[in-house]
């Protein structure tokens, strides 16, 4: 089979779909990866073709974002220069299915190429209705009145789409929403919210989590037989310089080994009177040091909660943006987190926190619960199994 895959350009919406890229690859399908320059290399490192576009989202980080008209618009310029490699793959690709993730260009792409679809959802899965509700509550909806220059720029890129591709944006937020009849999702049914009343169009194959080839200068062994706490905010947000240095005074008589994932963007030379404790990388191997972990504080996104939660590990979460409040309820609500709002930040809360998810057993037994559920859940072969079973119902007519 051919199988042509359409990703929005962050490492959280890419890294979930390698599992299954390996997986088909390794049972002979076709995968052709439209992407960004940097994804390039580890998705071609699988065997998969990958065929580049302009990334619209260098230099943007939801910090940036003033309205979601600013998001819906980089959206559309993305979905834009996806559907001209799109035209020019199909003239000579005959694709069987389209496999695109909820944000970006899947269902412009299944209208152009009048293809089977399957929906890949780099989060918590979320139908339509409920994610409208969600926006309004947020104040993120659309009543909101654009900037007329922003207005513009939006319909001319719609304007463009349909004169070139002639496949048409039907909903303000479809780059949002890029549902479908069968739609993959990354976690457990039993860590989703509310995945008890899902039906069975959403299928939950476990997070990915795949080992990365990556050299780092890290010393692994210095956290043998110590208590660890690990802190970061990830990769994408800035401006955590006082925010570390908070953590400093909160910690700095912690009995174990402390250790910040600051990023490329802190300046390190704002962290003072660092323990001896402590250890400080601007990147550091996630996956490794969680094997060792006993706490992690975190910004609560998508990757780093599922990853510390498969290697059984509580944590205090202080959500920012997107989809964290909705994951930090969802931890909080499970007790395999302790949350922590933003404003609420202070030397007494982080230790205050620490404390409570050292001492409290249920936060350890829940989140071992969740990483068995994790590791129940089928991965890859589950997926590939639904998605069997999919296409044979959409090529029967019974769908």
């Amino acid at each position: 089979m051919n199988v042509l895959m359409i990703n929005f350009p962050a490492e959280g919406h890419v890294n979930p779909t390698l599992g299954i890229v390996k997986a088909l690859i390794d049972r002979g399908d076709s995968v052709h990866y439209v992407t960004t320059e940097e994804f390039k290399e580890r998705i071609e490192g699988l065997g998969a073709n990958v065929y580049l576009h302009p990334n619209h989202l260098k230099g943007f980080t939801p910090q940036k974002v003033t309205s979601i008209h600013d998001f819906i618009q980089v959206q559309l310029k993305l979905s834009y220069d996806i559907l001209a490699v799109v035209e020019e793959l199909a003239n000579s690709i005959s694709f069987d299915y389209v496999y695109h993730d909820t944000f970006g260009a899947g269902l412009l792409i299944k209208d152009y190429l009048n293809l089977p679809s399957i929906s890949s959802s780099s989060s918590f899965a979320i139908p339509q209705e409920q994610f409208l509700k969600v926006l309004e509550k947020s104040g993120r909806g659309l009543p909101q009145n654009p900037s007329p220059e922003i207005e513009k720029e939006i319909s001319t890129l719609k304007g463009a789409i349909q004169e070139r591709f002639g496949v048409k944006v039907k909903h303000p937020l479809q780059s949002m929403m890029n549902n479908s009849d069968l739609n993959i999702v990354y976690t457990s049914r039993e860590f989703q919210p509310g995945g008890e009343y899902m039906d069975d169009s959403y299928v939950f194959i476990g997070p990915s989590i795949t080992k990365r080839l990556q050299t780092y200068d890290f010393p692994l062994d210095e956290l043998k037989d110590h208590k660890v706490l690990y802190i970061s905010m990830g990769t994408i947000l800035q401006g955590f310089e006082s925010f570390f240095q908070t953590c400093v005074e909160a910690f700095k008589d912690f009995e174990g080994k402390v250790i910040f994932s600051v990023g490329m963007t802190t300046d390190l030379a704002k962290l003072q009177n660092l323990p001896e404790n402590f250890i400080v990388r601007r990147y550091l191997p996630q996956l490794e040091v969680l094997k060792h972990t006993d706490v992690f504080i975190t910004h609560g996104g998508m990757n780093s909660t599922s990853e510390a939660l498969y290697y059984e590990v509580p944590l205090v979460v202080i959500p920012q943006t997107s989809d964290q409040p909705m994951i930090a309820n969802q931890l909080e609500e499970l007790q395999a987190g302790f949350r922590i709002d933003p404003h609420e930040i202070s030397i007494e809360k982080l230790q205050e926190a620490v404390q409570q998810v050292l001492s409290n057993l249920a936060y350890r037994e829940n989140v071992k619960k969740l990483s068995k559920s994790f590791k129940n859940a089928g991965g890859a072969k589950e997926a590939l199994t639904a998605i069997d079973e999919y296409l044979k119902k959409v090529s029967s007519g019974s769908l």
